[in-house]
């Protein structure tokens, strides 16, 4: 069980627990204007839970869908929806199914976010576990391009794609997203002051418009959080400097 500050959720049985990425992620994406939003990859439903809790806090009710290729994660998913308790459960949907048959199966759908998390293993060593490569590398079951592709069939026309990626798969993304999409907004973060960009946040819109580009570290020199970090999950994590 992992313990946010105002709700739990368990992680046990899903390819991948719950981590600094999917925290990131929720915090930083944009969601004026949201009130259909797809988790794609969703595994346990963390980013869905903590949009959720966002969205709460400004008295909104959204309608959410987490999708993952694994089982066990949706299976896990809709029972922390079951105890969920800042919006109805019945807000949540999450789907057993690639992106790619959902794209299919509900192409009439439209979303205003499109919020995700995906497979990255792209240039790096494949992990050894195959639930996990599954769920994390990208080039046999969900290419950069197919999120690309399947996201502009699915998002509305004002809507944004939110996505999260180690640097090297950032620039892969941002040149492959090109041919459709603007990105609008990049978050560099630096995982301390003294090393590299390790992840970067981008969202992306069919329009453009002024690009706005922030950087930040997660631990300062002194390997401490700080506190750009400490105020982003301040309402979902309780951490000391």
């Amino acid at each position: 069980m992992f313990y946010f500050k105002k709700f739990s959720l368990n992680h046990e049985n899903s390819t991948l627990k719950i981590g600094t990425d999917a925290v990131l992620l929720a915090t930083l994406s944009n969601l004026n204007n949201c009130s259909r939003i797809l988790d794609l990859g969703c595994g346990c439903g963390v980013v869905a839970f903590c949009v959720a809790q966002r969205l709460s806090s400004i008295y909104q009710t959204p309608t959410i869908y987490g999708i993952d290729i694994d089982e066990n994660s949706i299976i896990e998913s809709k029972q922390n929806a079951s105890f969920f308790n800042l919006i109805p459960e019945n807000c949540f949907t999450f789907e057993n199914i690639s992106f790619q048959n959902f794209s299919e199966r509900h192409s009439s759908a439209k979303f205003d976010l499109i919020i995700t998390n995906p497979p990255f293993f792209h240039n790096n060593l494949l992990p050894q576990k195959d639930k996990k490569t599954i769920s994390k590398h990208g080039d046999g079951n969900l290419s950069f391009e197919d999120i690309i592709t399947h996201s502009d069939k699915l998002l509305a026309d004002n809507a944004r794609l939110s996505i999260i990626l180690p640097k090297a798969e950032s620039e892969i993304f941002m040149t492959l997203a090109e041919e459709i999409f603007f990105c609008n907004r990049k978050v560099n973060i630096y995982p301390t002051k003294l090393k590299q960009i390790s992840r970067v946040f981008m969202e992306f819109s069919r329009y453009k418009k002024p690009f706005l580009e922030s950087f930040f570290s997660i631990r300062d020199e002194n390997l401490q959080y700080s506190n750009e970090y400490l105020e982003l999950v301040d309402d979902y994590l309780t951490l000391r400097r």
